[in-house]
């Protein structure tokens, strides 16, 4: 456990580290749509759909915000 959130504040405070982590989840994704094209779109389709919901759904205030960490 302690590990892990070793590793999230690296990832947090180090840029290079950031996009490495970027460029490693946009190689898995291409890896994931040669071998089936629905996730080619589906994946993108998916996060922009959860992006225009929380857009229309407006920001959370700060007392419904659960930090759990």
């Amino acid at each position: 456990m302690n590990f892990a959130v070793s590793l999230w504040h690296l990832v947090q405070q180090d840029r290079l580290i950031r996009l490495g982590a970027y460029g490693s989840a946009g190689l898995v994704w291409f890896a994931l749509a040669w071998a089936d094209s629905r996730l080619l779109l589906g994946l993108p389709l998916l996060a922009l759909g959860i992006w225009v919901a929380r857009r229309v759904r407006g920001e959370q205030d700060e007392d419904d915000n659960v930090d759990l960490w």
